[in-house]
């Protein structure tokens, strides 16, 4: 049994990279996402909108990080990597965890992970493009009034080239200060080496609490007033007729 096409063949190999390439959108002109024959370049994507957070953790293998990753799939060391073998693979990875961590205001959101593998036009446990996808979704997790959301890298693939982490928000938000990505290249020098981003974002205000109880109540007063100054006049008229 060969593995089905997912991301790397054509017009949705395109869509497998959108998430990363937004982060090109609005910026000044870089590469787009892209892979290396030397290892593996990694785009995280934080998305912030209607409320939710959603991140996207995009790693493109080339030919010598996949073949080391086409060979742990292999299971049955057959040469080729089966369906079976592959969604083993996935649950293996979302079994590790995440491989980054999320906070909103210092606030750090948990949910679990889903993993995609996608080995493209090519099942053969050899050398060639892989992409390995893990997507974390939040919502609820930016409310009105929410101000800050940081990404902290919790693990990393061997043999990497360059890290990007950045934020794309939705309508209604803003990023308020600082740049849209953050750039690490290489692998970590040190296991002390902090590789994280943290993003300012603001948006509208929290709701403002309705008047219209008060409103209505104010009223409901005034026209009690009223009927009670109206009774008190048809009375004083009676009284005088008499």
């Amino acid at each position: 049994m060969t593995v089905k096409r997912r991301w790397l063949g054509g017009a949705r190999f395109a869509a497998t990279l959108a998430a990363a390439a937004t982060l090109v959108a609005g910026g000044a002109a870089r590469a787009h996402p892209e892979f290396s024959a030397l290892g593996t370049n990694r785009y995280v994507t934080v998305a912030v909108f209607d409320g939710r957070v959603d991140v996207t953790d995009a790693r493109l293998e080339g030919t010598l990080a996949s073949g080391e990753e086409r060979r742990q799939l292999d299971a049955d060391g057959d040469g080729r990597i089966s369906d079976v073998e592959l969604a083993a693979g996935e649950e293996r990875m979302r079994a590790e965890g995440p491989p980054v961590s999320v906070e909103v205001d210092g606030r750090t959101l948990a949910a679990p992970a889903t993993v995609a593998i996608d080995l493209g036009d090519e099942p053969r446990a050899s050398a060639a493009p892989v992409v390995v996808e893990h997507r974390l979704s939040f919502p609820g997790a930016f409310p009105a009034g929410a101000r800050r959301v940081r990404v902290v890298i919790t693990r990393e693939p061997p043999r990497l080239i360059d890290t990007e982490i950045g934020v794309v928000v939705g309508p209604g938000l803003t990023l308020t200060s600082g740049a849209d990505r953050v750039t690490f290249q290489g692998e970590r020098t040190s296991s002390l080496e902090a590789r994280a981003a943290t993003f300012e974002i603001a948006g509208p205000p929290p709701p403002a609490r309705s008047r219209t109880p008060l409103v209505v109540g104010v009223a409901a007063f005034a026209l009690l007033i009223a009927s009670a100054a109206r009774k008190r006049a048809r009375q004083r008229g009676i009284d005088a007729a008499m």
